[in-house]
């Protein structure tokens, strides 16, 4: 106990003016920091930045505010902070390693509040996701599908995915297709359509709605109709013009075709067209006689075959050679003077 005291008055005699200036720093450094925060906040409140953003850039601000208060008070302290600042700059890179993925997140968070692809409310697919944006955080996102399923995408995935925002436009163009038989009147098809979209007013009249034949298929006539109408209406307006055409449809008489298969009874009779010449003989290939083994019994067997051919005609050579010198022989005169 004495040396504690004794450490203390020790501490107060050599550090006392120094731990009261820390005080005081403490004190108005945070008051400071509590003045700027609340000027920054009201001023970013005023222009259109979400407060989501307004948040995150203040929750930096501060902790940025409250790492340089501590630094400037162990400055006073007389305690060195270049080892503070190293030991914060290893601490930094530990955590910056052990949350790459998350500080990932939260870097496309950033990117996502800030370029705001879409917004709370709006109707988005990302990649193979599709559905209601239910909310906006830093580090994921929340789509609510159309079956009310959750699903929390990492902000990564939305950065790096086709982005496809149905309502950030505020209008949506509405395309169907209907198919019809072939008899059917052509015109009144247009019109059973076009009475359809008029009689529901979340359709707009202008820029006016169009009908008209997309195409001919094997079993029906297609028709394209489409409209626009505001984007939180697309769905109800789709539904109504599929159940009140097909009930339009039933009414005046037109039919939907289903697909068909057109069946016809073959009268002629088809000619049996042959060739009458009978099967020819067969007559086996003339092969040359391969031999069997490595390549080095094919060369050894080239060699011989060649030595003997060469021995053959040499052969052949000497004899007519011989059968030469010995005609020559026999045909010389006999000379008998001398006898």
């Amino acid at each position: 106990m004495e040396e504690v005291k004794a450490f203390l008055q020790n501490l107060i005699l050599t550090k006392g003016v120094q731990i009261l200036w820390a005080l005081l720093a403490l004190i108005i450094g945070y008051i400071v920091i509590k003045l700027i925060l609340k000027i920054v906040n009201k001023t970013l409140s005023k222009s259109k930045m979400d407060k989501i953003t307004i948040s995150f850039l203040l929750s930096i601000l501060k902790f940025v505010a409250y790492i340089i208060l501590v630094l400037i008070i162990a400055q006073i302290l007389g305690v060195p902070i270049t080892g503070m600042v190293a030991l914060l700059g290893t601490a930094g890179l530990a955590v910056g390693l052990a949350l790459k993925d998350s500080l990932s997140n939260l870097a496309n968070g950033i990117v996502i509040i800030t370029t705001k692809p879409f917004h709370e409310g709006d109707y988005v697919k990302i990649g193979d996701v599709e559905g209601t944006v239910r909310n906006i955080r830093m580090l994921t996102t929340a789509i609510v599908s159309t079956d009310n399923k959750l699903i929390v995408l990492p902000n990564s995935d939305i950065v790096t995915n086709e982005i496809i925002n149905y309502n950030i436009l505020g209008k949506r163009k509405l395309v169907l297709t209907f198919s019809v038989a072939y008899e059917s009147d052509v015109k009144l098809v247009q019109k059973v359509i076009l009475d359809v979209i008029h009689s529901n007013g979340k359709a707009y009249l202008d820029p006016s709605p169009f009908v008209s034949i997309k195409m001919f298929n094997a079993s029906s006539i297609d028709f394209v109709a489409s409209c626009w109408c505001d984007a939180e209406d697309y769905w109800d307006l789709n539904y109504y013009l599929l159940d009140k055409v097909f009930n339009e449809f039933k009414r005046y008489g037109i039919s939907i075709p289903y697909n068909q298969l057109e069946v016809r009874m073959r009268q002629d009779t088809p000619e049996n067209i042959f060739d009458a010449q009978e099967l020819p003989e067969r007559q086996e290939k003339v092969r040359e006689e391969k031999v069997e083994g490595d390549i080095i019994d094919q060369l050894i067997f080239v060699r011989k075959k060649k030595h003997k051919k060469a021995k053959e005609q040499s052969i052949k050579k000497t004899d007519r050679k011989n059968k030469k010198t010995k005609k020559n022989t026999t045909e010389l005169p006999t000379d008998t003077s001398e006898k």
